[in-house]
């Protein structure tokens, strides 16, 4: 009987975990989509770090809004859910090892919020009216609202993103779009 009682003790560990598991699986599915919608909404090329056109798109502004406002709002909605969506798995009393994985995934993004609002500041200091940062773990996205970038600003903005993040050059994008419809 002694058995018994181990296997559905066991059954019920694994069933928190895989349920973690899957609600971690759908976060991330969830960032990922977002991130997609969010930067394939036009197929013009845009301004790299590197001063190279990239066959990347980048979202403009949308009809009835502006793209700044909106992008921000969409971002800012999906970072609420996805901390939700941690501290429900924090909530429901997960094993040791997910409570800090969850944990740390909520620091992290934290981190990548205060992040992109400092960046985005600092870059409209160097000018730009209207702009936006995404962070993601490896990967930084800035859109300025500007028809187009000279070498300069696009040294100056990177100067600012790997200065304040860290991150390599090759993982930094700098993207244009048109202010208004």
């Amino acid at each position: 009987m002694s058995s018994r009682i181990k296997w559905s003790e066991a059954k019920k560990y694994l069933n928190k975990r895989v349920l973690t598991l899957v609600g971690v699986c759908v976060l991330l599915v969830g960032a990922i989509v977002a991130n997609i919608v969010l930067n394939n909404r036009d197929g013009r090329a845009v301004e790299t770090a590197g001063g190279g056109k990239s066959a990347d798109s980048v979202a403009t502004s949308t009809i009835g809004g502006n793209f700044f406002e909106i992008y921000r709002n969409e971002r800012d909605s999906v970072r609420t859910q996805e901390i939700a969506y941690l501290d429900a798995i924090v909530a429901q009393g997960a094993d040791p090892e997910t409570l800090s994985d969850a944990q740390r995934q909520k620091l992290t993004l934290i981190n990548c919020m205060e992040l992109e609002l400092t960046l985005e500041s600092l870059v409209r200091a160097k000018g730009f009216m209207e702009v936006a940062v995404s962070m993601h773990e490896g990967s930084v996205n800035v859109i300025v609202g500007a028809a187009s970038l000279t070498d300069e600003q696009v040294a100056q903005i990177l100067d600012i993103v790997l200065t304040e993040t860290g991150e390599k050059a090759e993982n930094v994008k700098v993207s244009t779009s048109q202010v208004g419809p």
